[in-house]
């Protein structure tokens, strides 16, 4: 703080008794008090800002919690506070732009990170591309995506996430805890609640009146490529049947972490 502490001001305004001997010790252990409330106040005010001086200083951990909360601004999975900070500043003009399959794919790559790279398709063969650099493509009117042989859904997409380095792929089998992680997974490294905000962050910037049949985490970089993506008409189901038994019918080298 500035040196207008309530100690400082005592040795100016108070009389002698107050500011000599035992006097003084008194009146120092209150003022420290009133200092320490002000200095509660102030930390206070700046709490309410992601950014607390010129240089770009983050607010608390739990403030900046509480911020993103209100501005429905999820942080990454590995984001540093400064870099989560600047982000909660431009909350609004982001928001302007929900709805946009790039807008959409921006958020995915701002909370999964490690390189990560996106594809969005619809029904209707419309493919959008976000590289992990941030280049963004797109391929329209392909024609091309048959996920259950519903061509008439117009309002569907699909997300797909290549992770990067963030996530890693593993046995398909509920309960085991490969890794060296302490909880269970199902088939890769990420986390039921990492896989909840991904849906959510999904949910809240998609195209109003459409809906996510399927996220998709796809771990081979050559998959779901827009010239010849894998689907055959029957991924409606993971499962598929082949005379009296049930097989895999949907790709190996993917998971699955529902839509919205």
């Amino acid at each position: 703080m500035a040196a207008t502490r309530f100690r400082f001001l005592r040795r100016f305004l108070a009389p002698r008794w107050l500011t000599e001997g035992e006097g003084f010790l008194v009146g120092y252990s209150l003022d420290l008090m009133k200092d320490a409330f002000i200095e509660r106040l102030r930390l206070g005010h700046l709490a309410r800002y992601p950014q607390q001086d010129a240089a770009g200083t983050p607010a608390p951990a739990d403030a900046l919690a509480a911020i993103g909360r209100d501005r429905r601004v999820v942080q990454g999975i590995n984001e540093t506070g400064a870099a989560y900070a600047v982000r909660l500043r431009a909350w609004l003009d982001d928001r302007k732009r929900a709805g946009n399959p790039y807008a959409l794919m921006q958020k995915l790559a701002e909370y999964v990170g490690g390189g990560s790279s996106f594809r969005i398709v619809d029904n209707s063969g419309n493919w959008y591309h976000r590289a992990a650099d941030g280049t963004e493509t797109r391929l329209l009117n392909q024609g091309n995506w048959n996920w259950d042989g519903e061509a008439n859904k117009w309002s569907r997409f699909w997300v797909i996430i290549y992770p990067g380095t963030t996530w890693s792929t593993g046995p398909r089998t509920w309960g085991a805890t490969p890794y060296g992680l302490t909880e269970p997974r199902w088939g890769c490294t990420a986390t039921a609640d990492q896989a909840a905000t991904v849906r959510f962050l999904v949910d809240d910037w998609k195209p109003a009146g459409t809906r996510c049949v399927e996220i998709i985490l796809a771990f081979d970089t050559a998959s779901f490529d827009p010239t010849a993506p894998e689907p055959n008409g029957e991924w409606d189901h993971w499962y598929d049947y082949n005379g009296s038994d049930a097989e895999p019918a949907r790709l190996a080298t993917a998971r699955y972490i529902g839509g919205t």
